[in-house]
């Protein structure tokens, strides 16, 4: 009856592969990766941001705005003055980063003028702004006052999305109370030009599907996610003072034709933030924060997120790969297709970004791949350092392996009171064998002894080592002399079974052989060292080949006298 062959290499590779894919999933699902995933994003995406439009002007609400004006807020008389300049310098749109969403008790007509000046320009955007009306409750729209958006040319949402680190890298295309209505400021200022309805096809991860339950009418619901190339400086845009616009001390050429965003950079009168790459100390202003989404827009550079499936599903096929590659011929080292797909990871990663505008984070893929990389090196040194310890014939331990046993256990010997025995033997005319039926049989042999004694050190601290050519030792801790003695004769016991089955059966493939053994039993009070535990069993086992060989003598343990009793079986 045939034994059944081996399960194929391929198996456990593949359960392998099955169960990296499974942990970048999870790993990509639950969000640990979150922090370097920012980190990595903000090197790459340093490399991609685009160059600042001239066309996109800053007109700040500055300090010297505030010195020349008066402290905030100014009336709004001042602000019609303002839209009617960039009226007349013929600015291609204008928004207003602003809250405009109470009216000026102290100045119902600057009201009514500012609300005249937007609808005589028409090309004026104007701010929603999304608030709680207390801590963690519920959010309300904070629009500008009836008469200013029904002035105005477009209504577009303000708000700054800021990540745990404070970062801001992404913006919301659309958003608004219980449903995506309100593009996004910069957005409502390009499409006054572009002409673009709500429905029109935007970049983005979809967010809102025909397929969910309409949303609370209290949920501030989000759609068109897209992370934001932010030009470098992200205040690179041409910036002017609000006051020398106002005063006609800039030249109308520097305002004609261009997009124009108003909004307040003084320190301390507005939301500010950090674009991805700054240092901690530098700042954003929510103008300029606009300006980059409007030249993020024009450029048609924005970066969608893959969506969590996506996400997921391409970090386990990445996580899998080298597994998967270790099959073919050629890259059967794991290390060689694991080297090539964290690196594959790194440049699928940067490429989708500067050419796809889509981001793809490399960090789970790369985590699971760095540590089935661990534990591979891990398996790598514990069996190179098994190997270094460890006979290449027998797969018995060898002398260095023995040497650092014999010392340990001679150690805990003295410490427990317990006896320690050693047995050592050769092989009975070893060299005569390999000369008569070759060295194959002597390897045979020695493969055989191996066995036979392995299967006589059952305890997890019994050694069997190999100390070289036909020399074999079997270190036995807290054994006597007389259980070692036995242990000795059992050995010969299976030597002779071994010559009685017939040679080249599968039980029996070697030829038959006998061995000579020395045993010695280091008792409490002893203070031999390693080296005087081996000689007395050594010079028991020349005693023994001395004696006719196929004999176990011991050595007595007395260290000035030596005494030995004989077994021959």
């Amino acid at each position: 009856m045939s034994t059944a062959a081996p399960a194929p290499k391929w198996k456990p590779r593949l359960l392998t592969a099955v169960g990296a894919a499974a942990l970048a999933i999870l790993v990509t699902l639950s969000g640990l990766t979150l922090a370097p995933d920012a980190a990595i994003y903000d090197t790459l995406a340093l490399g991609a941001a685009p160059d600042a439009d001239p066309r996109i002007v800053v007109v700040d609400i500055d300090q010297k705005s505030l010195a020349e004006l008066g402290r905030w807020p100014w009336s709004r008389r001042t602000h019609a003055q303002l839209v009617d300049r960039l009226t007349l310098a013929d600015a291609k749109g204008i928004a207003f980063n602003i809250l405009l969403s109470e009216p000026a008790l102290f100045d119902p007509e600057g009201d009514a003028l500012l609300a005249r000046a937007i609808s005589r320009s028409g090309r004026v955007v104007l701010p929603v702004f999304a608030e709680p009306v207390q801590l963690n409750g519920a959010t309300v729209e904070l629009m500008p006052i009836p008469e200013f958006a029904a002035s105005a040319a477009s209504l577009g949402h303000a708000e700054m999305v800021l990540d745990e680190d404070g970062v801001a890298r992404s913006v919301y295309l659309r958003a608004g109370l219980g449903s995506p209505h309100w593009p996004a400021l910069a957005l409502a200022l390009l499409q006054l030009e572009q002409s673009t309805g709500a429905n029109a096809e935007l970049p983005g991860r979809r967010l809102v599907t025909t397929d969910l339950a309409p949303a609370s009418p209290y949920e501030w619901v989000r759609d068109h996610e897209v992370r934001v190339p932010f030009a470098s400086p992200p205040n690179a845009f041409r910036h002017v003072s609000y006051t020398d616009v106002l005063n006609q001390r800039i030249p109308a050429s520097l305002l004609r034709g261009n997009w124009i965003i108003v909004g307040v950079s003084a320190t301390g009168m507005g939301p500010i933030t950090r674009a991805p790459g700054q240092p901690a100390t530098a700042s954003m202003s929510g103008a300029d924060y606009q300006a980059n989404l409007l030249n993020m827009l024009i450029k048609d550079a924005a970066i969608t997120p893959l969506g969590e499936g996506w996400q997921a599903g391409l970090s386990a096929a990445l996580a899998a790969l080298p597994l998967l590659l270790s099959l073919l011929p050629g890259l059967r080292r794991i290390w060689l297709p694991t080297v090539l797909t964290m690196a594959g990871t790194v440049v699928i990663s940067v490429l989708l970004l500067r050419y796809g505008h889509v981001w793809f984070s490399p960090v789970p893929a790369l985590l699971v791949l760095a540590l089935g990389a661990s534990l591979w090196i891990y398996r790598l040194l514990r069996r190179t350092h098994k190997q270094a310890q460890s006979d290449a014939l027998t797969g018995l331990a060898n002398r260095t392996r023995f040497d650092h046993a014999l010392d340990q256990e001679l150690r805990v010997a003295r410490r427990s009171d317990q006896p320690l025995s050693l047995l050592v033997m050769d092989i009975d005319h070893f060299k005569q064998l390999n000369d008569t039926q070759g060295h194959a049989a002597g390897d045979a042999a020695l493969k055989a002894l191996g066995r036979i004694l392995r299967s006589r050190a059952r305890r997890p601290r019994d050694l069997v080592a190999r100390l070289g050519g036909d020399e074999f030792a079997l270190l036995l801790p807290e054994t006597s002399a007389q259980a070692a003695a036995t242990i000795a004769t059992t050995i010969h016991v299976d030597l002779a079974n071994q010559g009685r089955k017939p040679h080249g059966t599968s039980a029996g493939t070697s030829p038959p052989f006998t061995a000579s053994i020395g045993i010695h039993t280091h008792m409490s009070g002893d203070d031999a060292g390693p080296e005087d535990v081996f000689d007395r069993a050594d010079a028991a086992l020349y005693r023994a080949k001395q004696a006719g060989r196929n004999r176990s003598v011991s050595h007595t343990g007395e260290p000035d006298a030596i005494g030995t009793s004989a077994t021959r079986v």
